[in-house]
């Protein structure tokens, strides 16, 4: 897990009065090409239903990429009559680094679906310009300062969200202007990097065949289908190292320093209770 968007988002999207988007990271606002498909495309991704909800809530973490991904406040301004309530997650921003890490070695992806041209994304090989630049956190927000000074935008911590969940979550849902029930406080968790698994190549081969594809829907219950279907699972094995030293720990603190002064006193995340980072001038 990165930051704990896609857990957010699948806990957010069970509220009834949320549309969620379909997929979850459509990147509208964070790519030409995309962005010129059109509103009426981007609100078909919405199972919106104005009568009874209230957002459409897109998950999509490019949009907090700059400077790789610009023009993203700019699209959204572009939109006639829009409000943007943002919600921005982050994590321990040298956890956030090692798990940006394993996850492009994984995926091969640190922008948008755009292919790495690299052939190594471990920490051998130092930490990426991307992933340092997301690791920054205030610069990420500056680009949507006229949104937080006008308090449309919700900032928290990871770390917030597992260990007081229905504090965190009471917080969000009143500044989204939703009721909450306390009761309701289970995260759903998706996207873990220990949970990782893949299916494989057999499983492809099987389902790949439309007469064995169309008999077992007939043939076999939904739970069989989903027993047999687990038997192909296996566990994602990503090679390399992934955890940083003390030194590039004290080394990218002091790269950081300065953004987490901003994060704390211009942004107000208690840098230094969640995190327990010390901060200071330079």
């Amino acid at each position: 897990m990165k930051s704990g968007t896609t857990s957010l988002f699948a806990t957010l999207a069970r509220h009834p009065k949320i549309a969620p988007a379909h997929p979850k990271e459509p990147g509208y606002f964070a790519f030409d090409d995309v962005n010129a498909q059109g509103l009426d495309w981007y609100d078909s991704l919405f199972d919106f239903d104005p009568d009874s909800q209230a957002y459409r809530l897109d998950g999509s973490t490019d949009y907090t990429k700059a400077p790789f991904v610009t023009g993203v406040r700019e699209r959204m301004a572009a939109v006639p009559g829009a409000r943007f309530k943002l919600i921005y997650i982050m994590r321990h921003p040298l956890r956030r680094i090692e798990s940006h890490a394993r996850d492009v070695q994984r995926t091969r992806k640190e922008i948008g679906q755009y292919n790495s041209k690299h052939a190594d994304h471990s920490l051998d090989t130092s930490v990426s310009l991307q992933s340092l630049a997301m690791a920054r956190y205030a610069e990420q927000l500056d680009v949507f300062a006229d949104l937080f000074d006008a308090g449309d935008i919700f900032v928290t911590g990871l770390e917030d969200l597992k260990a007081e969940p229905a504090e965190t979550l009471e917080r969000l849902y009143r500044f989204l202007d939703l009721d909450f029930e306390r009761k309701a406080t289970d995260i759903t968790r998706k996207n873990v990097a220990k949970d990782r698994v893949s299916l494989s190549s057999s499983w492809s081969a099987l389902t790949s065949n439309p007469f064995l594809l169309k008999v077992g829907k007939l043939f076999l219950s939904e739970a069989l289908q989903k027993k047999i279907k687990s038997r192909f699972r296996r566990r994602v094995v990503v090679e390399g190292r992934f955890d940083l030293t003390p030194e590039e720990e004290a080394t990218l603190l002091s790269l950081l320093n300065d953004d987490l002064h901003r994060l704390q006193t211009r942004f107000g995340f208690d840098v230094e209770r969640v995190w327990g980072i010390p901060v200071s001038m330079s």
